[in-house]
């Protein structure tokens, strides 16, 4: 395997993962799968990252409990949301401590679900493809970047942008809820931190984000998240296995557009993958997450797994 890669595998993620989890179900990955950190940083030095997920989120939960459509007239019961995303990033290093990123998600979502009405079961759908909320970040790298001792830590900082519509509707010309939006219509902050190092031939990282809206837009309010990242690497020849270990916390959603008591929950997920370079300035990696723990505030549609695949190259 090119030396590049050996080294950089093992070093953490810069970006949080661009985790949701509503009542609607929509959603993007827990994983951490962009790469701006794990080479060596060099000044001048830019990278691309592309990568499609999907989510498929067609159980209903409440609390730990699988569960049924509990068919209350006036009310709606969820069927599935589809999520298919594309994600684009471009980060640029203007020293070998400084960074900034720039991410922008593709939002592909078929959702479904069933209204209660007096007269019997009305279905109704939304599916669409529109530009999601864009984020900006930057990373500080707290340690002596020329050091042999094959440590990093550091700081991240930024902001989410309420790039994305909140105003789609399907072919019947209902508005689709906020919470299904591919955007949240808030600006929100970002911070966190990363710590990674070697332990003989195993790369180890760990990282914590949190996420907070200061602004909102039509009475919906998403609510905070905290993800804890913890992962592996290990080489095997041409390739190198990955496993991570997801930790995500998402607060109830408030305002008069939100769904306050089926938003939010507790979530831990085990994300197994590879990843192998082509040529010398890439690497393509998949990766598939399963989860180990849900617990969801009131009834939610969940997934039984997830998966990314992507292309990342450094110039």
């Amino acid at each position: 395997m090119n030396p590049t890669w050996q080294t950089g595998l093992a070093l953490p993620l810069l970006l949080l993962p661009m985790a949701a989890a509503a009542s609607c179900g929509s959603a993007f990955c827990t994983i951490n799968t962009d790469w701006d950190t794990q080479t060596p940083w060099q000044e001048n030095a830019t990278r691309l990252d592309l990568r499609m997920e999907m989510i498929h989120q067609n159980q209903l939960r409440s609390g730990t409990d699988k569960t049924t459509a509990a068919g209350v007239t006036g009310e709606h019961d969820e069927i599935k949301t589809l999520n298919r995303n594309m994600v684009a990033s471009v980060s640029h290093a203007f020293s070998s401590s400084l960074g900034v990123t720039l991410q922008a998600p593709l939002v592909s979502r078929d959702h479904s679900h069933v209204f209660n009405g007096v007269g019997g079961p009305e279905p109704e759908s939304w599916n669409f493809t529109r530009l999601g909320d864009v984020r900006v970040l930057a990373h500080l790298r707290l340690d002596d970047a020329q050091s042999a001792h094959g440590q990093a830590y550091g700081l991240i900082g930024g902001v989410k942008l309420p790039t994305g519509s909140t105003k789609v509707r399907n072919t019947d010309g209902e508005l689709a809820e906020r919470s299904l939006q591919p955007g949240s219509g808030s600006t929100d902050v970002i911070a966190g931190g990363f710590v990674s190092g070697h332990l003989a031939q195993t790369g180890w990282h760990t990282q914590m984000n949190w996420q907070h809206a200061v602004s909102e837009r039509q009475d919906y309010q998403p609510g905070d998240h905290v993800s804890l990242d913890a992962g592996v690497t290990y080489p095997l020849g041409m390739v190198h296995a990955l496993a991570q270990i997801n930790l995500l916390w998402r607060g109830h959603d408030s305002g008069r557009n939100a769904e306050p008591a089926d938003s939010g929950g507790k979530y831990a997920y085990f994300s197994p993958g590879l990843a192998m370079p082509v040529g010398h300035n890439a690497q393509v990696y998949g990766l598939v997450q399963l989860p180990l723990y849900q617990n969801v505030n009131g009834t939610q549609l969940t997934a039984d797994w997830a998966a990314t695949l992507g292309l990342t190259m450094h110039f």
